[in-house]
């Protein structure tokens, strides 16, 4: 009887650890959130134009999460990724891209959407949320949401050339009547 007893309080408390530690998005995966750039180009991008947008994840003071490393994101003239353009990062995190390089517009706009994963579908208020500025993400006590951040440039058609008018030149003349 009390090795039955011992069977099931280990084979419950196995079970039990078992569960505790069990990852909710698969696979022996860690959970996690992800923030991704991608960028928008409007009007004429001078050719070989190239984009730099830099990405920070910091904790936000839930429990000992390290810093997230710095990503760089480049940008060709049409806003296609040359490099990585998203990162992962855990629940109590937010994230935060700046364009530093812009390549002369004259106009940069961010705008920020997320996608809300399973464990932040009830709401609101949701755990998941753009902001506080439109270049951040704010990933508080959730896992599968997933922020994208549009970086606008602005670029403005150049004013036409006005055609180049030759300077009126002197004539010289000879007298036709010398009398």
């Amino acid at each position: 009887m009390r090795t039955t007893s011992r069977i099931f309080f280990v084979t419950a408390l196995a079970l039990g650890a078992l569960a505790f530690t069990a990852v909710p998005s698969g696979a022996g995966a860690s959970p996690t959130n992800t923030f991704t750039v991608v960028k928008h180009v409007t009007g004429p991008v001078p050719a070989g134009t190239t984009f730099t947008v830099e990405v920070t994840c910091d904790p936000l003071g839930l429990g000992s999460l390290a810093p997230i490393p710095d990503l760089v994101v480049t940008f060709d003239a049409t806003g296609t990724p040359t490099t990585a353009n998203s990162v992962t990062t855990s629940a109590g995190s937010r994230c935060t891209a700046v364009e530093t390089a812009n390549g002369t517009a004259v106009g940069v706009a961010y705008q920020c959407s997320i996608v809300r994963g399973n464990t932040d579908q009830t709401g609101p208020p949701f755990l998941g949320n753009c902001g506080p500025d439109d270049n951040q993400a704010t990933f508080g006590d959730v896992i599968g949401d997933a922020a994208t951040i549009t970086v606008t440039n602005s670029f403005v058609t150049p004013p036409p050339t006005p055609p180049v008018t030759p300077a009126p030149q002197a004539v010289q003349a000879a007298p036709v009547f010398t009398g």
